[in-house]
C-alpha cells in the first residue's frame, strides 16, 4: 500500500531509471477493507509490501509480539511509512534491530526537537493536549510530552475525547475540547499524529483560531491543508524518497529489512501558515523566519 499524497517514493525510481511496478490498494480510511488487502497481497506475492501509516500498518503486519500469519503478512519483506511510533506500537523490536521481515522509516520528529523549534516561534508553559485514548500513537506521544515537562519548563493540559456509544472517539466532542482548552489558558495546541485527530484536523484548527489559540502540528497536511500556526516536520516528500531508497535496497540491493535500521531523515521543516498568523496576530519572529517555510 502506498499513500498516494507521496510522490517521493515514485519519483525516486523513475529519477533513478529503476524498472518498477508499483499497485497501490486505497482503504481510504476504511480499515474494514484491509483483511481483504492482506488477502489480496497474499495472492499476489509482490516483491515488496509499503504499508502507509501505522493503524494499516498494524492490521498488515501485526506487532513483533503478536503476528498471525493467518491474519498477516509474514513472508513477504516489509516497509513502512508515516508510522508516527513504530517501537511504540510494536512494528519493531528497535530501530536498530526490526527483528523481523519489515523495516521502514520515521516522520515524527523527537518531541524535544518540536517543543525547542517551538519556543524559537513563541514563549509557553501550558501546552493542551486532545488527547485520544483509543490510538497507541496518541497514547505514546502523551508520555513523551509528560516525561518533557520539567525539562522544558511547562503544565501538559489533557483533554480526553469521549467515546461514542461503539465506542469510537466521538468527532462531534471537538470543537467543546477545544473550547475547553482555551477556558484552562493553554498557549498553544500541541497536535498528535493520531489518525482519529488527522481525519478531523480542519474542525479543531478551526476552532483553535476561533479561540485565538495557536496549534503546533507535528504532520504537514495539519499546517499546509488546515489551520494549525505551524509545524515542525518531516515533509512527506521526503519520507517518501528516504522510504523509497530502502525500497532499493530491499529489491535490488537484496538486503533483508531484518538487517536495515528504521531512520528518520536528516533535519526538518518549519513550516509557518502566514494566514493563519496573521488572524492570530502571531507573526514569525526574524530568527525562525530566516530558516522557516512561510505558505498561505
Amino acid at each position: 500500500m502506498l499513500g498516494s499524497r507521496n510522490l517521493g517514493f515514485k519519483n525516486y525510481f523513475s529519477e533513478r531509471k529503476i524498472p518498477v511496478q508499483i499497485d497501490i490498494l486505497d482503504a481510504k480510511t476504511n480499515s474494514q477493507l484491509l483483511p481483504q488487502f492482506v488477502k489480496q497481497v497474499k495472492a499476489n506475492k509482490p516483491d515488496l509490501l509499503v504499508t502507509w501509516g501505522t493503524t494499516v500498518s498494524l492490521a498488515m503486519l501485526g506487532t513483533v509480539d503478536n503476528v498471525d500469519p493467518a491474519k498477516h503478512i509474514t513472508d513477504i519483506p516489509a516497509l513502512f511509512m508515516i508510522a508516527s511510533t513504530p517501537v511504540g506500537s510494536g512494528l519493531v523490536k528497535s530501530l536498530n534491530a526490526p527483528c523481523r521481515n519489515v523495516t521502514g522509516t520515521l516522520y515524527v520528529l523527537p518531541v524535544d526537537t518540536q517543543l525547542q523549534v517551538a519556543r524559537l516561534y513563541m514563549p509557553f508553559k501550558r501546552i493542551g493536549y486532545i488527547f485520544n485514548t483509543t490510538e497507541n500513537n496518541s497514547k505514546v506521544v502523551k508520555n513523551e510530552l509528560d516525561l518533557a515537562q520539567s525539562k522544558f519548563d511547562f503544565e501538559l493540559v489533557s483533554v480526553n475525547v469521549p467515546l461514542n456509544p461503539e465506542g469510537k472517539p466521538d468527532a462531534s466532542s471537538l470543537p467543546q475540547l477545544v473550547d475547553e482548552l482555551a477556558k484552562k489558558k493553554v498557549d498553544l495546541i500541541y497536535f498528535a499524529p493520531d489518525t482519529f485527530l488527522l481525519l478531523n484536523r480542519n474542525v479543531i484548527t478551526k476552532e483553535a483560531v476561533k479561540q485565538n489559540l495557536p496549534v503546533l502540528a507535528v504532520s504537514e497536511p495539519v499546517v499546509l491543508e488546515s489551520d494549525a500556526l505551524f509545524g515542525v516536520v518531516n515533509r512527506y516528500t521526503t519520507v517518501g524518497q528516504l522510504t523509497a531508497s530502502k525500497a532499493e535496497m530491499i529489491l535490488v540491493k537484496k538486503i533483508p529489512p531484518q538487517n536495515i535500521p528504521v531512520v528518520a531523515p536528516p533535519g526538518f521543516s518549519l513550516i509557518v501558515n502566514m494566514r493563519v498568523a496573521k488572524e492570530l496576530k502571531l507573526y514569525p519572529p526574524i530568527r525562525v523566519v530566516k530558516i522557516a517555510e512561510t505558505v498561505n
